[in-house]
C-alpha cells in the first residue's frame, strides 16, 4: 500500500479526545454491570424452576435437562462478561491518564466508580445520550477472588 493511501485512512476517522475515550469505556463498564444483572436474575429464576419441576416422568427430565444447559450457558456469559469488564477498566484507566499502573481490580473499579460519579455531578452535555444506570454496588461486589490479580495498562 502506498503512503499516501496509508495518509488517508488515517485521516478518514477524526482522533478520539480522552474525555470521549473514558465516556465510551465508562459507558461500555455500566453495560457490562447492567448485563450482568440481567444474567444474575436469568440465572436465579432458572435455579428456581429447576427446584420445582414439571409433574410427569417425561416432563420432568425434558425440563430438567434444559434448565440445567440454561443455567450452565448463563453462568458461562457471566464468566466471559467479567472478562470483558475488566478489559473495559483497563481501557478507562488507559484513557484516564494512569497508564503502565499495576492496580488491582477493585482499585480500577473504585477510580471508575469515582469517574461516574464525577461524569453525573458535571453539567450534562448537549450530545451526550442519558442511560438508565444500574447501581455500582456489583462493580465492587462481583469482582472474583481470581480477577485480584495486578492488572497493567498498557499503550
Amino acid at each position: 500500500m502506498s503512503k499516501s493511501a496509508k495518509q488517508s485512512r488515517r485521516a478518514s476517522r477524526p482522533p478520539v479526545d480522552a474525555l470521549q475515550y473514558e465516556k465510551l469505556a465508562l459507558s461500555a463498564f455500566g453495560l457490562c454491570d447492567r448485563q450482568l444483572s440481567q444474567l444474575d436474575t436469568l440465572v436465579t429464576l432458572a435455579a428456581s424452576i429447576c427446584r420445582n419441576p414439571a409433574v410427569t416422568l417425561e416432563e420432568r427430565r425434558r425440563q430438567q435437562t434444559l434448565l440445567e444447559l440454561l443455567v450452565d450457558t448463563a453462568e458461562q456469559y457471566q464468566q466471559e462478561l467479567v472478562c470483558d469488564r475488566e478489559l473495559f477498566q483497563v481501557i478507562a484507566l488507559d484513557a484516564k491518564g494512569i497508564p503502565q499502573s499495576r492496580i488491582t481490580a477493585n482499585r480500577a473499579a473504585r477510580l471508575l466508580e469515582e469517574a461516574a460519579q464525577s461524569a453525573k455531578e458535571a453539567p450534562p452535555n448537549a450530545n451526550t445520550i442519558q442511560r438508565k444506570r444500574t447501581p455500582a454496588k456489583s462493580a465492587t461486589t462481583s469482582v472474583r477472588a481470581d480477577a485480584q490479580q495486578p492488572v497493567a495498562a498498557q499503550h
